[in-house]
C-alpha cells in the first residue's frame, strides 16, 4: 500500500485542521482546555477524511487520531476507536488489579510470580484484541487477524475509514499526517498494521488511489469484471464500484485473467477511463509480467511472434492461427531455474507488445513450456494457482500527464 486517496482537497483540509489546532492551542473541535496541544507527541498521527453520504452532495469531514493521547480514548470532534470503550475498560478492570499486584510482588523479590503475570498479561491482551471490529466495503464485520502487532487498528486514518464504512459514506479523500514545524507532514497508511486490515476492509489491495485513478494488486482467482450470472458478479470492478458508487460501473481500463494476479488500473471518472483505455489500445502503456514455466529454458531471452485467435469450437481456449489470427508478440527474458517438489521450472519476465486474450499463456504453451498451474494450457493440480503475475505497469496519468509507474513483487 503506497497512497490511498491522498487528494489535494484532503490535504487542504489537513492544513486547515493543523492551523486551527495551533491557533487555539487545543486538539479538540471545538477547542477545549481539557484537551491541550501538549497531548500530541512526536508519534501521534492525525487524519482527516472527506466523505459523502448516499444520495447527498454534502461533503462530510471526519477527523481521527492515533493511540490514546493523554490517556483519552475519545476526543471531541474526532471519530472513536474501533472498539467499544465501555467493553475495553471493563476488560482492563478484570485483570488489571491482579497484574499490578503480581508486579508489586515481583519488584519485592518474588520472581516466582513472573510466569503467572506473563500468562495473565497475554490473556488480557488477547481479550482486548478480540474487542476490535472493522467494517468492510460490503457491510461485513471482521476482527483483528491472528498475531497482529499490538496497536493494529489504532491508526488515525484507519479509524476514519472504519467510521465512513459503518455510516455507508463514500470516501472522497484521506490525509494522514503529523504536525511538524507548524505544518502537516503527510504519511501514507502504514504497511505493518493498516496493511493487515485495509485490503479486506476496502475489498482490494490498493497500491495507489487519487481522484482520477486507482492501481490495485488483484489476487489470483478474482475476476477483473463480472462474468455472466449472479454467481460471477464478484470482481475487482464490482468491489471498486461498491466502495465508490460515484465511479462508472465499468471502471476498468484493461483486464487481467481471473487466474492472473497483479497490477490492475481502475478509473474514478469516465474521462480517466476513456483516456487510459485509448492509451492501452495504442500500446502506450508498458506492462511486465513474471511467470514460472514448466521445464528448463536454456536461452537467455527471445521473442514469440505467433498470431492467435479464439477457438470457437472450444471456448475460451485461444489457438495459433497464421491466417486468421490476430498479431501477438511477446518478448521474454530468463531470470533463472528453480526446483519445486523435485521438478524444474524456469522463471521468466514477459514484456508483451500486444495484449491478446490469454496471450502469455498460449505463447508459453506453444513453445513447449506452459505456465505452472495453467488449468487451460498446461497441467494443474487441485488448489494450485496460475504462476503468472502482472508485476509492473507504467503510463501517463490521465489528468496530470505525469509519467507514473507501479511494481508488485510476484507472490510465488
Amino acid at each position: 500500500m503506497i497512497s490511498f486517496l491522498e487528494t489535494r482537497e484532503a490535504k487542504m483540509e489537513a492544513e486547515k485542521m493543523t492551523k486551527a489546532i495551533l491557533t487555539s492551542g487545543s486538539v479538540s473541535f471545538p477547542p477545549d482546555g481539557n484537551y491541550p496541544l501538549s497531548l500530541l507527541s512526536d508519534k501521534t498521527m492525525l487524519s482527516v477524511l472527506l466523505a459523502k453520504p448516499q444520495s447527498s452532495k454534502e461533503v462530510k469531514i471526519l477527523r481521527g487520531f492515533s493511540g490514546t493521547p493523554g490517556g483519552f480514548y475519545t476526543i471531541p470532534g474526532y471519530v472513536g476507536p474501533c472498539f467499544s470503550v465501555a467493553e475495553w475498560e471493563k476488560t482492563v478492570r478484570e485483570n488489571d488489579r491482579e497484574i499490578h499486584e503480581l508486579t508489586a510482588m515481583i519488584e519485592n523479590g518474588d520472581t516466582s510470580q513472573k510466569e503467572k503475570r506473563a500468562s495473565l498479561t497475554a490473556e488480557s491482551l488477547k481479550a482486548l484484541s478480540s474487542l476490535y471490529s472493522f467494517r468492510t466495503y460490503n457491510g461485513r464485520n471482521i476482527s483483528l487477524p491472528d498475531r497482529a502487532p499490538w496497536g493494529t487498528g489504532d491508526c488515525a486514518g484507519l479509524r476514519c475509514i472504519n467510521t465512513a464504512l459503518r455510516k455507508k459514506w463514500e470516501i472522497l479523500g484521506l490525509a494522514e499526517f503529523r504536525i511538524r514545524d507548524s505544518k502537516p507532514e503527510f504519511h501514507p497508511p502504514c504497511e505493518s498494521r493498516c496493511g493487515l486490515l485495509l485490503p479486506d476492509m476496502l475489498g482490494l489491495d490498493y497500491l495507489y488511489a487519487d481522484s482520477s485513478i486507482a492501481v490495485v494488486d488483484k489476487p489470483s482467482g478474482l475476476l477483473s469484471v463480472p462474468g455472466r450470472g449472479e454467481d460471477k458478479i464478484d470482481s475487482a470492478t464490482y468491489r471498486f464500484h461498491m466502495l465508490f458508487p460515484s465511479s462508472p460501473p465499468e471502471c476498468n481500463c484493461h483486464r487481467l485473467d481471473m487466474d492472473t494476479s497483479g497490477l490492475l488500473v481502475l478509473a474514478f471518472t469516465r474521462e480517466a477511463k476513456r483516456t487510459l483505455s485509448i492509451a492501452f489500445e495504442n500500446h502506450e502503456v508498458r506492462k511486465e509480467y513474471e511467470a514460472l514455466l514448466e521445464g528448463v529454458i536454456t536461452e537467455e531471452n527471445g521473442i514469440i511472434d505467433i498470431p492467435i485467435r479464439l477457438d470457437t469450437d472450444n471456448r475460451p481456449y485461444q489457438i495459433a492461427d497464421y491466417e486468421k489470427g490476430k498479431k501477438a508478440v511477446t518478448v521474454w527474458k530468463r531470470l533463472g531455474v528453480e526446483v519445486i517438489d523435485g521438478r524444474k521450472y524456469t522463471r521468466v519476465r514477459f514484456y508483451p507488445e500486444t495484449g491478446r486474450t490469454h496471450q502469455l499463456r498460449v505463447h508459453s504453451a506453444l513453445t513447449g513450456h506452459p505456465i505452472k498451474g495453467d488449468r487451460l494450457y498446461g497441467t494443474h493440480t487441485e488448489g494450485e494457482r496460475l504462476m503468472l503475475h502482472a508485476a509492473f505497469i507504467s503510463f501517463r496519468h490521465p489528468e496530470t500527464g505525469e509519467d507514473i509507474a507501479f511494481s508488485s513483487p510476484a507472490p510465488f
